[in-house]
């Protein structure tokens, strides 16, 4: 009786388990950005592959890295590029700090990976929701130049943006949040596009811009 119950038992596991889905695979021939396209795409669609994230990975690129990718993103742990776009060690040279600025020492890595890595890609990514954008369009009366804080200089950074500036005189920034997270992204992609490293060595450069609420990463 007891090895017809467990026989039963197996019988309907087996008809209740879901069919096995055909594994996903990345395209040899898929361009930096439609490998980060895709990886999205998958993230969004719980698809994720996860991809070069194993002892295997780490043993390859040990002696050297080769990201396709340069990420200039905002350290908002909500913002994990990796994640984001599926995929994993030594695919994608991630610089971070508030607000995805361009600083010397941040144009100095892009540099390095561009002419020492040979990264063929760079991203800016900037987000919804942004605390850095949101403490800059919140300063109302310039408190920011009392320099109580290094946070201080972040929004002082922000407000000299000249695309922050133009913005302004077209939209309140007190109203125009995202329009302000476009501006910095924009102001990010000419600075780096104004390089003339990065100009000699043809790079293409995007503006992405990741929403919070979604997941849902989009070229501007």
């Amino acid at each position: 009786m007891r090895k017809t119950f467990l026989a039963a038992t197996v019988i309907l596991t087996l008809i209740s388990c879901k069919k096995e889905e055909a594994p996903i695979s990345i395209e040899a021939n898929q361009t930096p950005i439609e490998k980060l396209i895709a990886g999205n795409q998958r993230f969004l669609e719980e698809k994720t592959i996860h991809p070069h994230q194993n002892k295997k990975s780490v043993l390859e690129n040990q002696n050297g890295q080769h990201p396709f990718a340069v990420i200039v993103t905002c350290s908002d742990s909500r913002v994990a590029p990796e994640i984001l776009f599926d995929q994993g060690i030594g695919d994608l040279f991630v610089i971070r700090n508030a607000g995805n600025l361009i600083s010397d020492i941040d144009m100095g890595s892009i540099e390095y990976a561009v002419e020492h890595l040979d990264a063929k890609l760079i991203v800016v990514l900037g987000h919804t929701e942004c605390g850095a954008i949101k403490a800059y369009v919140s300063d109302k009366n310039n408190d920011y130049k009392k320099h109580h804080n290094h946070i201080d200089d972040i929004v002082e950074t922000i407000a000299q943006e000249k695309e922050e500036i133009e913005e302004e005189k077209l939209h309140s920034k007190d109203k125009n949040l995202l329009g302000c997270i476009n501006a910095n992204i924009e102001h990010s992609y000419k600075t780096i596009a104004n390089n003339p490293i990065i100009i000699k060595h043809e790079t293409q450069i995007l503006s992405m811009r990741y929403d919070v609420h979604t997941g849902k990463i989009v070229k501007l």
